[in-house]
């Protein structure tokens, strides 16, 4: 049986796994906003659907999930901040299972927009995480 802390331990550093490569190369083909990271939280790739809800090309990005979502500044619908570690990729990382959750962001390009966003654990074996992807789109404008 595999508890959380066998879930959470990350792959070597030392290469991008198999699954990260073929997560952003599934990204890249993909017209649905969504991002790649390693199992230590660094951002591997986010898509061009990505970049125009983010408001910031890929290649000008250069930062850790954390620092990426820190610079964005999630909050709830209260208008409290959301932690790094609640928002669903964090949660999908530290639980081993897809994470769902939404919030308010202040894109690069100015503008606050409500996005969903759907975290999912990598793994290459059962218990050797090696990343995830974080699935997201902006809520439509209700009429």
């Amino acid at each position: 049986m595999c508890t959380v802390a066998c879930v959470t331990e990350p792959a070597s550093p030392s290469h991008r796994h198999i699954a990260l490569i073929l997560a952003k190369d599934l990204a890249a083909n993909l017209a649905t906003a969504m991002l790649v990271a390693d199992a230590e939280g660094e951002l591997v790739f986010f898509n061009e659907p990505a970049e125009r809800i983010l408001g910031r090309p890929y290649a000008e990005t250069q930062m850790t999930t954390a620092e990426l979502a820190r610079a964005f500044r999630p909050v709830d619908e209260a208008g409290e901040a959301v932690a790094v570690e609640d928002m669903p990729l964090a949660t999908a990382f530290r639980t081993g299972m897809p994470s769902r959750g939404g919030f308010w962001i202040d894109a690069y390009d100015g503008r606050r927009r409500y996005i969903e966003v759907v975290g999912v654990p990598l793994f290459a074996q059962a218990d050797r995480l090696v990343g995830g992807l974080a699935v997201f789109w902006e809520r439509a404008e209700e009429a």
